[in-house]
């Protein structure tokens, strides 16, 4: 063994200096170089390299310290056999790569790479067909947000036939959208028989278990049959690492269930083979302890990330509100008591500067993904049988606030335009009458009503028909509601990003006409019998002071910066308002037990 040392010695001597060093060493440098990871500021995250667009190898802009292509690198790749070898197999295994069939209407240049290269792949995202686009600028794929775009169709004035896009999103996103594919043309076709033969390529030279593979192929809505025909080539492909499918830009139960179930099966977690026995295992949740079973759909979507559920005439049904979570944009804040339910809204967000496999949520489109977390209402939960029926309801309403927004659109903070109150019944009303089951009313342990903004120019009238409305729901859920467990707090809500119109000029007189409102509607809630210890547990209030907007305030801010004293005003109305309502349980029950966790929507629609 020593003899053969000063040969191996003598021939590295004449190798160039960077085949010298060790392989761990030339990692190094090719890492440092940016084979693989591109730099932003002082962060590194995975490139993202569109296979047929070359002006995604664009040239480095040093000036502002982002790494935007390969050129850095790209002697490297044409300088020996050896070195290319170790530079392109970490290049296609730590960054990620994409492909579109629609602006070449082919997928030659996937399978251009070499088997090496096939062999080294982690992450491969194929865009087929696609009718709601991802930001296409170099290296913001990852973005993820689906755009938000606003088009129509018509006929093609050429006369064959088709359909014209003649409105998009915004102008750079314009042709970026593709009409949902379908079987009966032409162009599915070409599709598929270019995704079959790509497929069985892939499958020749991947390694089992290393590749996450995101397919986007949105068919229209109908068409079952294009959209099993793209799903079955995936089972010529070895076992994925992980598979993110979207079939269609809308929602489709039937696309639903077969992006699911092709997405499980390439990752080789549900079988590509029928079941050998006619019947299937299935745990029987009802034999257990009625405790168990409560204890486990607290553990299902009956219960939001946050615990609120949000309730309008705007929403028409249900939905979950998200504060902003600046950590995901690298900034590092959020609200702590929040921050945990981020995981459950918008999937397709990362942590910056990580890129993102695109919008793959089960909410917006008809997709799976194992990414998608995103909060739905639990609708099958309910359906199953009459036992589950009855405590998925017990969960769902004792576990979550309810926060009932009563204003002109889903936000509590938008104004009501000059006129009178417009509807004949609060949404408070509407929503205890006719949305909650009345034999779920008693399962509710947290109301929070909120009214958008009164003035002396958009409020209900004295003898309006809505506040009738509301003594007379009261004294007919009173005996519904399990009062001594309901915690209420109602919100007339201020300071928002909307100032309500005529409110500069409103006067003092005015104002008054504005607190009166704000009286005619505390006062029924004396019926829920808060006096007693049989009667409302607690009750907080938030009213804004109406003057808050008129112009002489706003002077006094700026001119003698009289925030506290601002803040006075509403300290007041609400002391004044909680024990308007508790009387004499106000001091031991509202003071003593501390004010509620603000809920979610007071700070995600002013930040």
């Amino acid at each position: 063994m020593d003899r053969d040392a000063p040969t191996l010695m003598a021939a590295d001597s004449d190798l160039p200096g960077i085949l010298r060093l060790t392989p761990e060493t030339r990692r190094r440098i090719y890492l440092y170089a940016g084979v693989g990871h591109r730099q932003h500021y002082s962060e590194t995250a995975p490139a993202v390299y569109d296979l047929g667009d070359p002006s995604s190898f664009e040239a480095v802009k040093t000036q502002y310290e982002i790494d935007q292509g390969f050129q850095s690198f790209h002697g490297l790749l044409l300088s020996c056999r050896t070195i290319y070898a170790e530079a392109s197999a970490l290049l296609y295994s730590a960054n990620w790569f994409i492909i579109r069939y629609q602006p070449r209407r082919s997928l030659e240049p996937l399978r251009a790479l070499t088997p090496r290269a096939l062999a080294s792949l982690t992450n491969l995202k194929v865009v087929l067909n696609q009718t709601s686009c991802h930001e296409q600028k170099t290296g913001s794929e990852g973005s993820g947000g689906c755009c938000n775009r606003l088009w129509t169709y018509e006929r093609d004035p050429s006369g064959s036939g088709g359909r014209k896009l003649v409105s998009g999103c915004v102008v750079w996103h314009e042709y970026d959208h593709d009409l949902p594919l379908d079987g009966s043309g032409s162009l599915a076709e070409s599709v598929l028989v270019e995704w079959h033969a790509t497929a069985a390529y892939l499958a020749s030279h991947i390694v089992p278990g290393k590749l996450e593979l995101t397919l986007v192929c949105d068919v229209h809505h109908e068409d079952v049959e294009t959209a099993k025909l793209v799903l079955d080539d995936l089972r010529l492909l070895p076992r994925l690492k992980d598979c993110h499918v979207r079939l269609c830009e809308t929602r489709d139960s039937r696309l639903q269930q077969l992006a699911q179930e092709a997405a499980l099966r390439a990752r080789g977690i549900v079988s590509s083979e029928p079941p050998t026995s006619s019947g299937s295992f299935s745990p029987r949740l009802v034999n257990l302890a009625r405790e168990l079973r409560l204890r486990i759909l607290e553990y299902t979507d009956l219960v939001t990330p946050c615990k609120e559920v949000m309730w309008s005439r705007a929403s028409r049904g249900y939905r979950i509100e998200r504060g902003p979570c600046s950590a995901l944009e690298g900034n590092g804040y959020c609200k702590r008591e929040s921050h945990h339910g981020c995981q459950f809204n918008q999937c397709w967000r990362m942590p910056w500067p990580q890129p993102s496999v695109g919008c793959f949520c089960r909410r917006r489109h008809t997709a799976f993904s194992s990414r998608c977390k995103c909060w739905a209402p639990p609708t099958p939960l309910f359906l199953v049988c009459r036992t589950l029926y009855s405590e998925a309801n017990l969960v769902f309403y004792g576990e979550n606030r309810f926060i009932i927004v009563d204003g002109p659109y889903s936000s509590p903070f938008t104004p009501w335009r000059p006129g009178d109150y417009p509807h004949e019944s609060f949404a408070a009303s509407q929503f205890l009458r006719h949305v909650v089951p009345r034999h779920c009313l008693g399962h509710i342990r947290f109301l929070e009503l909120v009214f958008a903004p009164f003035t002396h120019l958009s409020r209900p009238r004295d003898e309006h028909r809505a506040l009738q409305d509301w003594s007379e729901t009261l004294d007919w859920v009173k005996d519904k509601l399990n009062l001594p467990a309901l915690t209420l707090r109602l919100i007339m809500a201020g300071n928002g990003e909307f100032r309500p119109e005529g409110s500069e000029e409103m006067t003092r007189a005015q104002g008054k006409e504005v607190l009166a409102t704000y009286n005619r509607i505390l006062s029924p809630l004396r019926r829920l019998d808060p006096t007693s210890d049989g009667g409302l547990a607690r009750f907080h209030a938030e009213l804004a002071w109406p003057l808050q907007w008129t112009r002489w305030v706003a002077r006094k801010l700026q001119e003698e910066h009289a925030w506290d004293w601002l803040e006075s005003k509403d300290r007041e109305l609400k002391r004044r308002a909680e024990h308007f309502v508790m009387g004499e349980r106000y001091e031991r029950v509202s003071v003593a037990a501390g004010e509620p966790q603000r809920s979610v929507w007071t700070w995600s629609y002013l930040c």
